[in-house]
């Protein structure tokens, strides 16, 4: 069978699934709609949302073919694949913890700063001679935007986490507008939607000399950023410059503000992530299969299972997928970018519970959709089935009854209208039209 649950009805249009609420953001519809017809804007409670030019769509249907929120194939190679971890967390080679040996990068990245070490070691050996991510707007602090860096300074000035809408794929034309190979770094999400676009352009994938994934627990929509300067008593249009994460582990959520009598001000990880933005995370991310960038050469996130030391910089954990990401992986090592020690499998669930709770709830939640007659996306490859099965049997039935009463108290029943309604207006007074970038 391919996969769980196929759409009960067949979506044409990338407003569709807008409508039924299985749109991600991640905003690779742009690049494979030929006639220009769909801009992203930034619906401040939901995400970052394509809308259509029904005058400009030629009805060829590319937007639909190319979008994960719908489906998602991953088709695993388990050679040499550590078999305790394959069934929840799909190939992994090697397990490590570390962190970047240059002392400034270690303490601006999130957690130890590896994905921008590796960054720079990709720039310094001729791996890529650009990285595209995720960036924050300098002239709208809380808008993201996608950034082609070329230089220590520009990975820098963008290390850390942002937990708010990103439309990364919006970005891939700045890959094909270039020469040269890049290292394309993003959310798992954003991998898989780069591996659908591209089976469409395949020149652009090829100069895609490596990918590397950061762990996701859901993005949070702008609403969540705003409760935190709610929270802070900031207005949006006092931020100068908004970190959610690093400057120390697991570090803090720091507003910079241009009114000199507020200063700075902070909120905890655990204050800023655990009691506002969590609760903000677009409906779609609660379906996710993959949270820890399986579809990459090399993923990195929080090594949870130890509890960080008081003023430590921050480590990552770093999962090793592929042979060519191993490869890049120890050489970055030996030539002192990163430095780390390898783990045993255990320390991946140990640090992940909550995501390998939800990979596990997942098949139930699915059913639920299924059940109820609404569209539900499909996934292939990821052994929801199995996963599932290792809940107890009430866990079972409460993943599955827990989402349909979900759907009923929250409306999710119905599809959605969202620009019959304000798109954005307080949070990013512009919107973002096109390829961001």
């Amino acid at each position: 069978m391919k996969g769980y649950f196929p759409l009960v009805k067949r979506f044409s249009r990338v407003d569709d699934v807008v409508r039924w609420r299985l749109c991600l953001g991640c905003g690779v519809c742009t690049e494979a709609c030929r006639n220009g017809a769909i801009e992203l804007v930034n619906v401040t409670a939901d995400g970052i949302r394509p809308r259509v030019d029904a005058a400009k769509c030629a009805k060829c249907g590319d937007c639909v073919k190319v979008c994960p929120g719908i489906e998602i194939t991953h088709e695993r190679v388990w050679d040499g694949t550590i078999p305790e971890l394959r069934l929840s967390w799909g190939p992994v080679l090697e397990l490590w913890e570390g962190h970047s040996t240059d002392p400034e990068v270690r303490f601006a990245g999130s957690s130890g700063g590896v994905v921008t070490a590796l960054a720079l070691f990709a720039l310094s050996a001729d791996v890529a001679g650009a990285v595209l991510h995720t960036g924050s707007n300098a002239d709208v602090p809380l808008e993201n935007i996608a950034v082609v860096s070329k230089c220590r300074a520009d990975l820098l000035r963008n290390a850390g986490s942002r937990y708010s809408p990103a439309a990364l794929c919006a970005g891939l034309g700045q890959i094909g507008d270039a020469s040269g190979r890049f290292l394309l770094v993003g959310k798992p999400c954003d991998i898989a939607a780069f591996q659908k676009y591209g089976v469409f352009n395949r020149r652009l994938q090829e100069r895609v000399g490596l990918v590397i994934s950061i762990f996701c627990a859901g993005t949070p929509s702008t609403k969540g950023t705003l409760c935190i300067l709610d929270r802070l008593g900031v207005s949006h249009d006092k931020v100068r410059q908004l970190r959610y994460r690093g400057y120390g582990w697991p570090g803090s959520t720091t507003v910079m503000t241009n009114d000199p009598g507020q200063g700075i001000r902070q909120l905890s990880y655990e204050e800023s992530w655990g009691g506002i933005l969590s609760k903000h995370i677009q409906f779609r991310c609660r379906l996710c299969p993959d949270s820890t960038g399986e579809m990459a050469d090399v993923s990195c996130g929080d090594p949870w299972y130890r509890s960080p030391e008081q003023g430590e910089s921050g480590s990552s954990l770093i999962v090793v997928r592929t042979p060519k990401g191993r490869e890049f992986l120890h050489r970055a090592i030996a030539e002192n970018y990163v430095e780390a020690r390898r783990l045993e499998p255990g320390a991946l669930p140990d640090s992940q519970k909550a995501l390998l709770r939800r990979r596990r709830e997942l098949f139930g939640r699915l059913v639920a959709l299924r059940t109820m007659r609404l569209p539900a996306p499909c996934f292939t490859g990821f052994s929801l089935f199995a996963n599932w099965r290792k809940l107890p049997i009430i866990n079972r039935c409460r993943s599955v009854l827990g989402m349909a009463r979900r759907i009923i108290q929250r409306g999710w029943y119905r599809p959605q209208s969202l620009f019959d309604v304000r798109a954005d207006s307080s949070a990013n007074p512009r919107t973002s039209a096109g390829r961001a970038g």
